[in-house]
């Protein structure tokens, strides 16, 4: 039965308000502090893709599902790939906000050059000594 006001359940039998459906009520999993460190630890020191013997030993040794492992480690890829993605447009917008550098040109340029030689040899340094 449905109710705007969001009390959905309250007119329901008893037997009825404490089912869930999966098209409904979708429950979410949430990890304990030992198993979210055991996951990062896993997911950082091995690889982002774990294998099926891996997730089976993981699974057993957290007393959680194959499945819930494998959903785990697809959000923490989904999760590097939204920071990856943000650290990529904020060097972006570093990089338009700084203005521009002047290029010297070419006759510029080797003067430069040759004057850093210049320095270098008067003080005893050969540049194919270095």
């Amino acid at each position: 039965m449905y109710c705007p006001n969001g009390t959905k359940n309250i007119n329901r039998a008893p037997e009825q308000r404490n089912r869930k459906t999966r098209t409904k009520d979708k429950y979410r999993v949430v990890y304990t502090d030992h198993q979210r460190l055991q996951l990062e630890k896993e997911y950082s020191l091995n690889t982002r893709y774990i294998n099926i013997k891996r997730k089976a030993e993981i699974a057993l040794d957290l007393n959680l599902s194959e499945r819930q492992v494998k959903i785990w480690f697809q959000n923490r890829r989904a999760k590097d790939r939204k920071l990856e993605k943000k650290q990529k447009e904020e060097q972006n917008r570093a990089m338009q906000s700084q203005p521009d550098r002047e290029v010297p040109d070419g006759a510029g340029a080797l003067r430069e050059v040759s004057f850093n030689i210049a320095l270098l040899n008067d003080n005893g340094i050969h540049p194919t000594t270095f």
